[in-house]
Parts: C-alpha cells; sequence; structure tokens
C-alpha cells in the first residue's frame, strides 16, 4: 500500500495536516474520509484508524484521515477548537479528497467514530457523501452541553483542565445552538451502516435506533465486546470486516 504524508489549508487559512492510505493500484479507488473523536487524532485511539486504513487498503479501497483544527498536528491548540470548526473542516476536508486525482469522486464515503460520528452525521445532509459510516456517533455530548458550561463558569473560569487540555466553555455553548443531533442529521438518504459495542458505556442503544429512524434502510449491527473504542482484536477485526463489506456493497 501507498501512504502519503498530506496537508490543504482550510476556509479559515489554518493547515490540516493527515494521512492517506492507498491501495497499490493504479487509477482512481473507492475512498473513504475518516473523522476522529473529541481529544483524539487521525490515528484514532490506539491507532484504530490506521489499522482500519490499511485493512481498507488491502481490500482496494483508499482513505484520508486529518486532525481537526486544534488537533493533533494541525494548527491550532485544543482551546481553539470550535463546535461550528469542526463542521466546517469535515466539509473542508471531504471537498479537498473529492479533488485528489486518485479518488473516485463518485464512490467518497463518509465515516466517524464517536464525536467524529456526531459530526459525520450532522455534516451528510450538506455533503452528501455517497455512503456514511458512523461508529458508535457521540450524539449525547449535545444534551445538557450548556448546563455543563454554566456549571463550570459558575466557579470563575471559562475552561476546564481536561487531562491536560484547555477545553474551553465556548465549545460547548457554540454546540448548544445548533439543532439536537438527530434533527441535524435529516436530509441525508444515502446508504448507512451503524456500529456499536454492546458494552459502550458512552453511547448508548437507543442513540443507534433514533439515528436509524430518520434513515432509509440503515445497516445496524452490533459488535461484541470492546467498549466505546472497539478496543479488543475481535472487536477491531468485526470494524474492518463490516465497514469493507459495506463499501463493497454499495460501490
Amino acid at each position: 500500500m501507498k501512504i502519503l504524508q498530506v496537508q490543504f489549508q482550510n476556509r479559515n487559512g489554518h493547515t490540516l495536516r493527515g494521512i492517506v492510505t492507498l491501495p497499490d493500484t493504479e487509477g482512481k479507488v473507492p475512498f473513504v474520509v475518516h473523522l476522529h473523536g473529541f481529544a483524539g487524532s487521525c490515528s484514532g485511539y490506539k491507532s484504530m484508524y490506521t489499522h482500519l486504513s490499511r485493512a481498507l487498503a488491502a481490500q482496494g479501497i483508499g482513505s484520508a484521515r486529518f486532525d481537526f483544527y486544534g488537533n493533533g498536528e494541525s494548527d491550532g491548540e485544543f482551546e481553539d477548537m470550535s463546535f461550528d470548526g469542526l463542521h466546517t473542516d469535515a466539509q473542508d476536508i471531504f471537498a479537498w479528497a473529492a479533488e485528489q486525482p486518485y479518488v473516485d469522486s463518485e464512490k467518497l464515503f463518509l465515516s466517524g467514530q464517536s464525536m467524529g460520528g456526531y459530526i459525520a452525521a450532522s455534516c451528510a445532509p450538506v455533503i452528501q457523501p455517497h455512503g456514511l459510516i458512523l461508529l458508535c456517533p457521540g450524539a449525547g455530548m449535545w444534551f445538557g452541553c450548556a448546563q455543563r458550561a454554566d456549571g463550570v463558569t459558575q466557579t470563575g473560569k471559562d475552561y476546564a483542565d481536561m487531562e491536560g487540555l484547555c477545553y474551553k466553555m465556548a465549545f460547548n455553548y457554540e454546540m448548544a445552538k445548533h439543532p439536537d443531533p438527530f434533527t441535524e442529521a435529516k436530509g441525508y438518504n444515502g446508504p448507512v451502516l451503524l456500529l456499536r459495542a454492546d458494552d459502550d458505556r458512552l453511547v448508548d442503544e437507543g442513540t443507534c435506533s433514533r439515528y436509524a429512524e430518520g434513515y432509509t434502510a440503515p445497516e445496524v449491527d452490533t459488535i461484541a465486546g470492546g467498549g466505546h473504542n472497539f478496543a479488543t482484536l475481535t472487536a477491531r477485526a468485526a470494524v474492518e470486516e463490516k465497514t469493507a463489506a459495506f463499501i463493497k456493497a454499495h460501490l
């Protein structure tokens, strides 16, 4: 396979940096844009997206994974990240991918895990990907977000110390201005894959069910074990297998 280190400027002039993983083939290939989770990076939790990208490349499918602005190797600090910015970054990354010479833009999928899944679902009506892959989409972070921020600001601070990251409450207040996640996801009618581990304590079965209700014939599946990050060998193998099968079924 081929591994490319890539970067481009988003609509705000900030450099986003990421990795493209391609199969050893010539010409345009089916392609996936992966969106990472909250406070994560393009590699995913314990390199989940690195390994998923390699597994897809082995089956002829390319992918790109970028650090959002304020995360990983992209420009900015974590405190600079905004909720609206996650949406525009996702749109800009997808548009960038569609322009690359190795991407079949008519077979361009969007994938996200946890917060990345929430953003992918919310952006799909605007982006209109060929297919949408939601891995334990973290819609629950929207509910009560303003009240949680109030609890922090009432202590006299506008940020929380999140394991060494400066998490500004402006992020929550901006998120609260958006419609609820399931309303915001309406308007995408393409193929959808929804995956969740049966022991995920952050995203419950009801969240996936509510997302599923808004789609036309989505594929909803549950993986045994692994928790929120599919963090076992068998869970990750299942994610890779089901993701590849979904993409191939919709080429």
